[in-house]
């Protein structure tokens, strides 16, 4: 039975998240080996934009900068999303893995396959969205979750979690947030324009059981899931001291790069 790494985390602030993030893709690509699993919140809650996105031209800076709340850009695509009662989770690999497929849809797909088997573990009829038309135009402002595209994850027609990758030449880093609690539609406060409402849109695991869930029991059934789905034993991951280093170091300038722009200034964590 192949081995993959998993790594399970506590809370981080969102330059800390995106940096491990960015550093998975990185090993992937630079020195192979298993996949990694990873697992985490945002603490404090946080807004990603996407890639290509310019802050000031999706984002209410204003009510952003009264709001304290950290913005930080994605490695991946997609739009701003904000990070608030949820569980993130990312897988990094080479993209000559067999168990992962070919290429971007069927890796995709796979991993998600996998999500949506947790989410059912727990009780959440969860499937994967054969896919509608939401907006399309990538710097928009309009928010991550509107609309579902193809092997994203619904419940009861609604979004219940929102997923992106990344690829390079030999690696490639898909991350998602499975709504666990209705929080993340707040980011229409933070959006330019007028936006109503997203509960007709999204759903949340919560809303889907009726009640709480153990953080742990989800992550459980994420690892379970991920082993089952593609046949592997899970071998713990762990960062090295200058890895951690070099994570802080790029943490650090993710603050940066939009600290102008939002107009604040970069708070040393």
């Amino acid at each position: 039975m192949e081995s993959w790494f998993l790594l399970n985390e506590d809370g981080a602030p969102g330059a800390e998240n995106m940096a491990r993030d960015e550093f998975l893709l990185t090993a992937a690509e630079t020195m192979g080996g298993p996949p990694i699993l990873r697992l985490y919140r945002f603490v404090p809650p946080a807004i990603t934009i996407g890639f290509h996105q310019d802050p000031a031209r999706v984002l209410d800076l204003d009510a952003v900068r009264s709001s304290g709340i950290d913005v930080v850009r994605r490695i991946t695509g997609g739009r701003a999303l904000l990070h608030d009662g949820e569980l993130t989770y990312a897988v990094a690999a080479p993209n000559d893995n067999p168990a992962l497929g070919s290429g971007l849809r069927e890796a995709y797909g796979r991993i998600s396959e996998a999500v949506v088997s947790a989410l059912r573990a727990v009780g959440v009829e969860a499937e994967l969205s054969a896919g509608h038309p939401g907006y399309r135009e990538e710097g928009s402002a309009s928010p991550c979750l509107v609309s579902a595209s193809r092997y994203e994850i619904t419940a009861g027609g609604r979004k219940i979690a929102g997923s992106a990758q990344r690829r390079t030449a030999a690696s490639f880093l898909q991350h998602g947030s499975i709504l666990v609690a209705p929080a993340s539609g707040g980011i229409v406060r933070f959006l330019k324009g007028e936006w109503k409402s997203l509960d007709g849109r999204i759903t949340s695991v919560s809303e889907e059981l009726g009640g709480g869930i153990e953080n742990g029991a989800l992550r459980r059934a994420i690892a379970d899931a991920f082993a089952e789905r593609f046949r592997v034993a899970w071998r713990p991951f762990e960062l090295t001291a200058v890895e951690r280093k070099e994570i802080s170091r790029s943490a650090r300038q993710k603050r940066e790069e939009l600290s102008g722009v939002i107009g604040r200034e970069v708070r040393g964590r």
